[in-house]
Parts: structure tokens; C-alpha cells; sequence
């Protein structure tokens, strides 16, 4: 959309949403999906370096990657070296935090990052983790919500689809409309 003069208006930013699940029984995986410690992949230098490229070229937020790299444990693995098609980072201290579900752009569209999140749930259940979270921008929520079982509990921003039920300090704290009514 343009201005008047022509500049282009700044786009809204997309409302960002706090996803929890409770592993409760073991779901579909439609790919080979790895589970490692942390240890095991930095044994892999070329997967290393394929994950590094990856993120280096999909996000911006390499103060973030810095900061929950040292309670990082797992990582979710879908292929390896320069097969490697997606991946994500569990930080683990007693509950589980999801930090970037990466899917390479030449292999999106094909299940691997509901793969990835599913095989991550299935770990968690094996191992009895209390629940799971995971933050991520409310154009996902088809993946979380629908393939995967994570419920809203909160976001930042303009939330469709939801109804705000009060606030948790800055964040509202909202319900999808058909579990609100």
C-alpha cells in the first residue's frame, strides 16, 4: 500500500503468539527425523555450518540466537551436512522451549517442519516433559494449532481469530474463537 506521494506505507507487524502443549500421546511423523543432544550435532561440522547459513539467512536475530544457544540441549534434525532440510532447537532446563523451526526454502511445503515439531513432542512424551512452548508469528498458526495440537495462551499485536481474555503484563492472554465460546 502507498502514501499519497507514493512511499510505501510500513506493513503492520504480524501479531506474535505463545503456543503450550501438554505431550500427551505420540503423533503422525511423515519424514526420517533425528533426534540429537547438542553435543552430537557440533560433532557435525558440515550440518553445523548448513544450520549457521540457514539461520543467517532467514532471521535477523543473532542477539537472540546468542542468548538461548547456552540453554539449547536438543536439536531436531531433517537430514544432515548439506541435506539437511530443517531443523529446530530445544532448550531445555525442565519444561521444553521450541526455538527456530527452520525449514530450508527449496523444501517448504512438504510436512518437514510439522515433522520436526511432532518427532520434538514424541521426545518430550517418551521423557514425561511437563509441556511444551514455542512463540512464533500468528501466519503459523495452521502448523502449530491444526498438525501439531499447540493451543494459544497468549500474543502481542492484533490477534485474529482469537478473543482476548485479559493480560499476562504486556501480552494479552487469548483463546481460539471456538474454545472461547
Amino acid at each position: 500500500m502507498r502514501e499519497s506521494n507514493g512511499d510505501y506505507l510500513p506493513r503492520p507487524k504480524e501479531a506474535e503468539l505463545y503456543y503450550l502443549k501438554t505431550p500427551n500421546r505420540f503423533l503422525p511423523v511423515t519424514h526420517k527425523i533425528d533426534f540429537l543432544p547438542v553435543t552430537q550435532l557440533l560433532e557435525d561440522e558440515e550440518t553445523c555450518k548448513t544450520i549457521w547459513e540457514l539461520l543467517s539467512c532467514q532471521f535477523k536475530t543473532r542477539s537472540k540466537f546468542l542468548t538461548i544457544w547456552q540453554s539449547v540441549r536438543f536439536v531436531t534434525v531433517q537430514g544432515r551436512g548439506a541435506d539437511l532440510a530443517g531443523f529446530l532447537f530445544v532448550s531445555a532446563p525442565l519444561n521444553w522451549q521450541i526455538d527456530y523451526v527452520v525449514v530450508s526454502p527449496a523444501r517448504r511445503h512438504e510436512g518437514i517442519a510439522a515433522a520436526l515439531v511432532n518427532e520434538t513432542l514424541n521426545q518430550a512424551f517418551t521423557r514425561k516433559v511437563p509441556y511444551v512452548m514455542l512463540t512464533s508469528r500468528e501466519g503459523l498458526r495452521p502448523l502449530y494449532e491444526k498438525a501439531c495440537g499447540f493451543s494459544v495462551v497468549g500474543g502481542t499485536g492484533n490477534l485474529g481469530g482469537t478473543r482476548n481474555h485479559g493480560k499476562i503484563g504486556d501480552h494479552a492472554v487469548c483463546l481460539p474463537v471456538s474454545e472461547a465460546v
